[in-house]
């Protein structure tokens, strides 16, 4: 390849490389520009066309109910069938259900049932037991005929357990 013998050309032709591999358009760099306030209507008109296209509601039975199974660590089941009201999400059956209160950690499965009466769509609910609460995104909205099982599980981490005990007997 020939090197350019004069510094602006190379200057130039350099330029004009890095502009065309950066995907600047040379003809109308303005063309496609909009005003903060444009980009905010848009958006505004977007939300609005979603929400009236969007017409699903949590489905809702005037008879349903949604049933929570606590399963203690030695194996111990017991049944709660609980009536299903508008807005519930799956941290309110676990306050009604007193899951909160027997429970320090649990593991939270939500099986949720689906056309098909022989088959239940598996969720599983992460809970926070350093919060004693169930993350948001994954706070599901109740449906008719939902089934959570609840399990208590042996608790926090070894190392955990380990650290707290030899604190006190070091005196810090």
């Amino acid at each position: 390849m020939k090197s350019i013998p004069n510094r602006f050309l190379r200057f130039l032709y350099f330029t004009v490389i890095v502009l065309l591999l950066s995907g600047c358009n040379l003809n109308s760099p303005n063309a496609n520009m909009q005003t903060p306030q444009q980009l905010v209507a848009q958006q505004q008109a977007m939300l609005q066309q979603a929400v009236a296209q969007n017409g699903y509601a949590t489905p809702q039975d005037p008879n349903g109910s949604y049933t929570v199974e606590l399963r203690n660590a030695y194996g111990a089941r017991s049944r709660v069938r609980l009536p299903l009201h508008p807005g519930l999400c799956v941290q309110d059956a676990l306050r009604l259900s007193k899951a909160l209160e027997q429970f320090d950690y649990m593991q939270v499965k939500l099986k949720r049932p689906t056309k098909d009466p022989r088959r239940f769509l598996p969720l599983d609910v992460p809970f926070d037991a350093n919060y004693r609460r169930i993350e948001p995104l994954n706070d599901y909205a109740l449906h008719h005929g939902d089934y959570i099982i609840v399990t208590q599980t042996s608790g926090a981490d070894l190392s955990e357990l380990v650290e707290g005990a030899t604190n006190p007997l070091l005196g810090f």
